[in-house]
């Protein structure tokens, strides 16, 4: 058997051969039967039909022959040497006696059926007379026993077989012969002619139809027996042939029938059997012919739908092999796909065709399947809750914004036709209710306040006609600040879906001071529909809940309806500036110079006033330098002791600020982040590395370990392809397969124990290995085993 096939007794190829075969085959083999059980029964009856006719024709050629020789002999009665025979003495009339031995000789080569001719005469001195051998006087017991019946008979021509012993007679006469009494018109008769027939003239008329040295024809008289049989197997001289005589005629004798054919078996030969009476004489003649002899002139033709047959059948068999082969390709494929590339495979899995085993392996697919998509629905809502987090808090900022949309279509979140917004939730008053906080008290009051909000908007969701009763998540930040996400259709206006949202809010306040026993303050974010703004949304509004005025009694803020009591409102560009601390955070520096362009381009467009610019920038390198320090940064050490404010307070002109803001801030910042990331990158992917060696033949896949070490899945991607060189899957196949290399060349485990030992099922496992190394796992084996 060949790798890549299931071991079983009979493979789906080679049943769908026999069945097409077989298909194929019947008709033609059907038609072939039919045609030669027909033609040869065909052949039988027109064969029997034509011989019937050919054997009438021969018997009545026979029966006037006959019937000419009697009237030919009683003829030679009259003759007057014959009718002047009491008047002469034979013998002593010499003249006489010539001119009748002539006449006898002459008598007898008249007729080709006559073998001999005697003149028989009576008297006191019996004389038998021939021709050629004279006179031959009769003893009187002889003539007495022998020939004076003869003369005796009442009728004067007649067939008698009393003479088949005398002595004269000839092999090739026949025992029976024709006596015709004379005188013809006195009685009593004082003489007889007696004719005696030429067996073999007679035999030859039957030898017309039956082949020599194969068929049988004889002439039977139920009170002489044989007189007449094939020239080539006379009678006695052949038991075979003599047995074929006996058998035939006692099936004649049994048919009931004065004549007809019919076909008579024996010794592995079909013979034609066509029987009659001679009228003349009542003979019953016999012709047993062969069917092969008489099929023979029309063999080819015969045997022309045989061959035509067989050439169909081998046609068949060939198409036959084609189709299954076509047949069997898919499957094959199927097979190959699931799995099934090594005999190894196969040991421990019942003996099976293909369909079974790709049944099987379907079957367990669908169970993986059920499984995976039973425990992702199952994971479905925490890693739900994970991404918004991590994109509410501009982690994610970096992706492409169209792979946060298919992220949101796969957590069924709505991107379509929607406008975003958000509400903040900040717990306070925990430090006189409950004292000083344990450690994870804060979580636990956090997740039970955001259990409350889930279930009031659930109730709220439930009303159709609500601004609210699209999908909305609440987000847990763990800090005693809850978020709740909110989707809305564009269609709405913004003050109806703010005024929606700050319900909302004022509705949570009462349940939280009442099973919490806490203070509550709610923000509510500015609408939009850029999914990469709702970080900054988020940051808006902390920073909108943070400079609130202490004096206010309002738990509801409205983000962008709030300004600091007694003070302008700000030209600050909150939105450039959030998008370039994000960048800075990101270590992405093309989008920091762009983003610090935007800004300044922002701050233009809100004031042409120098000092206010300066201002706008001052503040933003504030909030940069303090982005540095959260992001573990020294800028005291960074800058060398520089006063940055000193120097950009020196700057008049926007474009020079600009250009410093990028060279003397950005720049050496992102030159250290970058060398600090290279250095992280580097010792986190050595971390990796170390964990895939100690735990290869654990399930490892990159998310785990971008989780585990503190990163992100296409982050880690990349860094492991760039210090790697190959990416990390191909790094853990390479890691497992030499392994596996070292155990069959090294241990005499079992293929299937090793793919386990690896981390592999035996199938996958077979693949994997036959795709990198050429060969199957067995088949390494063999080559490098030890001798």
């Amino acid at each position: 058997m060949k790798n890549g096939r299931p071991r079983n007794n009979v493979s789906f190829f080679h049943k769908s051969l026999i069945i097409t075969l077989l298909i194929s085959s019947i008709p033609l083999i059907t038609l072939a039967i039919l045609t030669y059980y027909t033609g040869v029964r065909e052949i039988e009856r027109e064969v029997g039909r034509t011989q019937e006719l050919q054997y009438a024709q021969v018997s009545e050629r026979m029966d006037a022959q006959l019937t000419q020789l009697k009237m030919t002999v009683n003829q030679w009665a009259y003759n007057p040497l014959i009718m002047e025979l009491p008047n002469h003495s034979i013998g002593q009339d010499v003249r006489y006696t010539l001119d009748l031995f002539n006449q006898l000789v002459v008598m007898k080569q008249s007729d080709p059926l006559i073998s001999q001719v005697s003149l028989l005469i009576g008297g006191d001195k019996p004389l038998l007379i021939d021709g050629e051998d004279g006179s031959l006087p009769l003893p009187q017991k002889l003539f007495t026993e022998r020939y004076l019946p003869l003369l005796e008979q009442q009728q004067m021509i007649f067939w008698t077989d009393r003479l088949a012993a005398t002595e004269n007679r000839t092999k090739n006469t026949l025992s029976l012969s024709l006596v015709q009494k004379v005188p013809v018109l006195s009685d009593p008769a004082y003489g007889a002619i007696i004719v005696g027939l030429n067996k073999g003239e007679l035999a030859s008329l039957l030898e017309q139809l039956s082949p020599p040295e194969k068929g049988s024809a004889f002439i039977f008289n139920p009170d002489q027996g044989y007189l007449v049989t094939s020239a080539a197997h006379p009678a006695g001289e052949d038991d075979t042939k003599s047995k074929l005589n006996d058998a035939i005629l006692t099936a004649v004798q049994n048919s009931g029938k004065s004549s007809g054919s019919f076909s008579y078996s024996a010794d592995r030969e079909v013979y034609v059997v066509t029987y009659g009476h001679l009228k003349s004489t009542g003979w019953l003649y016999v012709c047993a012919t062969p069917l092969s002899h008489l099929i023979k002139p029309v063999e080819r033709i015969f045997k022309l739908p045989l061959f035509a047959g067989i050439l169909g059948l081998v046609i068949a068999f060939i198409l036959s092999w084609l189709a299954s082969k076509q047949l069997y390709r898919p499957l094959l494929y199927l097979t190959k796909v699931f799995g099934h590339d090594h005999p190894a495979s196969a040991v421990d899995a019942p003996r099976r065709n293909e369909v079974q085993f790709i049944e099987s392996r379907w079957n367990y697919l669908l169970r993986e399947r059920t499984d995976m998509k039973f425990k992702l629905e199952k994971a479905m809502p925490a890693l739900r809750d994970g991404f918004v987090l991590q994109l509410v808090q501009g982690h994610l900022n970096a992706l492409p914004d169209y792979r946060i949309r298919e992220q949101f279509e796969q957590y069924e979140l709505p991107t379509d036709n929607v406008c975003y917004s958000m509400l903040l939730v900040e717990l306070s008053g925990f430090t006189n209710r409950y004292g000083n906080l344990a450690s994870g008290d804060d979580r636990l009051l956090t997740f039970a306040a955001a259990n409350i909000m889930e279930e009031m908007l659930q109730e709220q969701q439930r009303s159709e006609h609500s601004p609210l009763s699209m999908p909305a998540l609440v987000i847990n930040f763990q800090d005693l600040t809850i978020g709740v996400l909110f989707t809305h259709s564009d269609e709405l206006a913004k003050e109806q879906i703010k005024a929606a949202v700050s319900g909302f809010g004022r509705q949570l306040i009462a349940p939280l001071q009442t099973y919490l026993k806490l203070q509550a303050t709610v923000g509510v974010s500015r609408v939009t529909t850029s999914v990469k703004h709702l970080s900054i949304m988020l940051e808006d509004t902390r920073r909108a809940m943070r400079h609130r005025g202490t004096e206010t009694d309002d738990s509801v803020i409205d983000t962008e309806a709030l300004a600091p009591a007694g003070e302008p409102a700000s030209i600050y560009p909150f939105l450039q500036g959030n998008l370039l601390l994000q960048a800075l955070q990101s270590g992405m520096e093309e989008q920091a110079a762009q983003h610090t362009k935007a800004f300044m381009d922002a701050l233009r467009a809100k004031s042409s006033n120098a000092y206010a610019i300066q201002q706008g920038m001052l503040q933003l390198l504030g909030n940069v330098l303090f982005t540095m320090i959260q992001m573990g940064s020294n800028p005291q050490q960074l800058y060398k002791g520089i006063n940055l404010y000193e120097q950009l307070l020196q700057l008049r002109e926007p474009s020079a600020m600009l250009d410093w803001f990028n060279a003397s801030v950005l720049a050496p910042f992102m030159e250290e982040m970058q060398s600090h990331k290279d250095m992280e990158i580097k010792q986190t992917v050595e971390k990796v590395i170390a964990l895939m060696q100690e735990h290869y033949m654990q399930d490892l896949s990159l998310e785990d370990c971008a989780e585990r070490f503190g990163t992100y899945p296409q982050k880690l991607s990349v860094s492991f392809r760039q210090y790697a060189g190959v990416n990390f899957i191909d790094y853990l196949t390479r890691l497992r397969l030499n392994r596996s290399k070292e155990l069959l060349v090294g241990t005499h485990l079992k293929i299937s124990e090793i793919a386990a030992q690896v981390g592999y099922q035996p199938a996958y496992y077979n693949r994997t290995f036959k795709k990198h190394e050429g060969l199957t796992p067995g088949q390494y084996r063999e080559k490098h085993a030890p001798e």
